[in-house]
């Protein structure tokens, strides 16, 4: 969903999976090569195509989850940081010797230096679980200018650090010496193992929060050491929605989104997780099913991989709009809601969509809950509920167009006539 000042024309009457305008939008391509046992390089999978290049060093394989399982949809290191438009060169399940990494980093960095993909010359080193060895061997390598850990918060480091820890006392990893020096950045998490950012460590293991965090942290951190891969995430959101609003093609609309993106309406938790539910979702209950509307921004913010848009969703209640009050005929009323769309970008296309509203203000101005509920054990005193139809939309639009604090007044609450 958008914050655009523009009004959107009628839907059209259905989905037509012929027309050009539906035409599949092919996902970012790019084979993931083996290099070597337990050594794997997978080429940016932006639509730019082309990026920086990280070397991961991920923890032994601890099983998998099931997908219906997963709260989130998180792929594993290698496949995120690809889409974020990294060249990234996975190492797993190798000898915890200091020959076999630095054989790893070796064969990673002259992977990384021939392929035509990577186009910053400064490489990063990402989750690596044998620090006091990595930090050994760094200074033979002039082509790292990072590095990243996690569970691990090294004292010193030849190279600008950052290290994501658990709080849990008793981690042997987390109780390692920790720095705040000028070179080296330390987040703690409440959190209890290591692997916290690996989707398949396993239940107990796997924190999506802290993980989306921590991801963000360490984006930021990469881009200011190696001056990019950086995107306008403010045009990919607009280009979003002017394929949902404007355009109107499912086809298009997936086409900014990553492999496995989600949409979550918070009030009514309509959307789609993942990408057929999601494209179901768009084409049976949201794009060909909106009114013509009007969205007016508040305000946005624009973060490293996060738009948030406040807005009003300005519409007629002429039909029943299945992800805003689904089930509930259509009322004829004018609908003026204040919402927020909270959306993550990951590389150049959309991750996932959290949209807020006021609920009881969207069902007050449909018609649909009163102003006032019996109240007591007899029934006979009211409550007025604290919910004012159109004035917050209005009152946010424009600060003097309303007064604040109406409802501490004794008109409202508890009403014994």
């Amino acid at each position: 969903m958008s914050a655009q000042q523009a009004e959107t024309p009628q839907c059209a009457a259905r989905y037509d999976p012929n027309v050009p305008s539906e035409a599949p939008v092919p996902l970012p391509s790019a084979p993931l090569q083996t290099l070597a046992p337990g050594i794997t390089f997978q080429p940016p999978l932006s639509r730019r195509g082309h990026g920086p290049g990280l070397i991961a060093f991920l923890p032994p394989s601890r099983g998998t989850i099931e997908k219906s399982t997963l709260k989130h949809l998180d792929p594993e290191p290698v496949q995120k940081w690809a889409e974020e438009g990294y060249g990234v060169v996975g190492v797993s399940d190798i000898e915890e010797t200091e020959q076999t990494i630095a054989q790893a980093l070796t064969l990673s960095l002259q992977c990384l230096a021939e392929s035509p993909s990577i186009d910053i010359k400064d490489k990063i080193v990402y989750h690596a679980p044998f620090i006091p060895l990595l930090l050994n061997l760094l200074p033979s390598y002039p082509a790292i200018a990072a590095l990243i850990t996690h569970g691990f918060a090294c004292s010193t480091s030849p190279i600008p650090a950052m290290a994501h820890v658990p709080k849990a006392s008793d981690n042997p990893i987390a109780m390692c010496p920790t720095s705040t020096g000028p070179r080296i950045k330390v987040h703690t998490y409440d959190v209890a193992s290591p692997h916290f950012v690996i989707p398949s460590s396993g239940k107990g293991s796997f924190s999506p929060s802290s993980a989306a965090m921590a991801h963000t942290r360490s984006l930021v951190f990469l881009r200011s050491h190696i001056g990019g891969p950086f995107f306008d995430i403010e045009e990919i959101w607009e280009e979003h929605t002017f394929f949902e609003f404007v355009d109107r093609s499912v086809a298009k609309t997936m086409g900014t989104m990553v492999a496995e993106p989600y949409v979550n309406h918070v009030p009514t938790m309509t959307g789609g997780v993942g990408r057929t539910a999601l494209a179901e979702f768009y084409r049976d209950h949201f794009i060909f099913s909106n009114p013509a509307s009007e969205l007016v921004t508040v305000s946005r913010t624009v973060g490293p991989d996060r738009v948030v848009d406040e807005f009003v969703f300005r519409c007629v209640h002429d039909r029943m709009i299945d992800w805003l009050l689904p089930g509930v005929p259509p009322s004829g009323n004018q609908l003026e809601i204040p919402m927020i769309a909270v959306v993550n970008v990951r590389g150049d296309r959309l991750y996932h969509e959290h949209i807020w509203w006021d609920q009881a203000t969207a069902l007050q101005q449909a018609g649909h809950l009163p102003a006032f509920v019996p109240f007591g054990e007899d029934g006979k005193a009211k409550l007025r509920l604290p919910t004012d139809g159109y004035a917050s939309a209005r009152l946010l639009l424009d600060e003097t167009a309303g007064q604040s604090n109406l409802m501490f007044g004794e008109d409202w609450g508890v009403q014994s006539k």
